[in-house]
């Protein structure tokens, strides 16, 4: 007699396993947007306050201090640095030097740039030539370009002296006291002149050249066409350039060291080299951090002032050209 097995009954189903592992969440979708924003910028904030903030901060805390430079001991000193500096005629002269020569370099810088910008913006033949030419002096480091002037400027061996005693003129030394400046100042220019000519160069190329053809027809002369067509366009721009050739006249330091080392006799003693000075050879910290103080603020009072009637005007150009 045959038996049949019956089947045993299921057993309670297993759980089937995943064939894939889960995919991984990535890090930046585990935090906020602004998280993940400030995460990135986080390198550069440190870095920021290792190089600037902490740098000002401390600045500041000695321009509120007396220091003894042999000891190292600090006590507070509230305004009495600045009170010094102040009264004292010597910051009052190189005030004088900073501000003439900030407007040397201005001037020169802001005429070389905006006639180098209306020759550029003319099609002619070498312009490649030129425009690889001009940008030269700007890819030249201020030391390089010490090392250049110094020999161009020396009364003995440099270039214009050369050219003086060729022509029978008498010597030329264009570092002595009463030129000292403008010459410095056209070394500035011819550095940074270039920066400016490229700055203007890309707004005079957005001008129509109808509006050109147009005035030509209407019987407008070069100047007033300069006035009624080229210089709306490039107001803005060109006060921006300005702002920021004079500020970064106002610091200069290094060029005046390389060329004059402040002389002769302190003629170009700008207040950057007062700083350096009062600071770095007498050892009086307190005294030179209060120069440096009160130059930063005059330098942001002037570029802030400068900056909201630059942007003014151009509010006011642009309600008047869409009316």
């Amino acid at each position: 007699m045959s038996t049949v097995t019956e089947p045993a009954p299921p057993g309670p189903a297993k759980p089937v396993e995943e064939s894939t592992a889960r995919p991984r969440t990535p890090f930046s979708s585990r935090i906020s947007p602004t998280g993940f924003g400030l995460l990135l910028v986080a390198p550069v904030a440190v870095l920021l306050v290792a190089i600037v903030i902490y740098p000002v901060a401390y600045s500041l805390y000695l321009s509120l201090s007396h220091t003894n430079p042999f000891t190292g001991v600090r006590r507070f000193a509230g305004l009495d640095n600045f009170g010094q500096v102040l009264s004292d005629p010597d910051f009052w002269n190189s005030t004088w030097l900073t501000v003439y020569y900030v407007v040397c370099v201005t001037v020169l810088a802001a005429a070389v740039a905006l006639g180098l910008a209306l020759l550029l913006r003319e099609r002619f033949v070498g312009r490649p030539v030129l425009m690889a030419l001009i940008v030269l002096p700007w890819s030249l480091s201020t030391y390089a370009a010490g090392v250049v002037w110094r020999y161009v400027y020396s009364p003995q061996y440099g270039l214009l002296a050369a050219i003086a005693q060729h022509l029978g003129l008498p010597p030329l030394d264009l570092l002595s006291t009463n030129t000292v400046i403008p010459a410095l100042a056209l070394v500035h220019a011819w550095q940074f002149a270039p920066l400016g000519a490229y700055f203007l160069l890309a707004s005079l190329q957005v001008i129509p050249d109808d509006l050109y053809k147009l005035a030509k027809v209407d019987g407008m002369g070069i100047l007033r066409r300069f006035r009624a067509i080229t210089m709306p366009y490039i107001r803005l721009p060109f006060a921006i350039y300005v702002v920021l050739v004079g500020g970064q006249a106002a610091m200069a330091f290094d060029l005046i060291y390389f060329l004059t080392s402040g002389g002769p006799g302190g003629a170009s003693q700008t207040l950057t080299y007062a700083i350096y000075q009062e600071t770095f050879q007498d050892l009086s910290f307190g005294p030179g951090a209060a120069m440096s103080w009160i130059l930063l603020v005059v330098v942001t009072v002037l570029t802030a002032g400068y900056y909201v009637v630059a942007m003014r005007s151009g509010s006011r150009q642009g309600k008047a050209a869409g009316a």
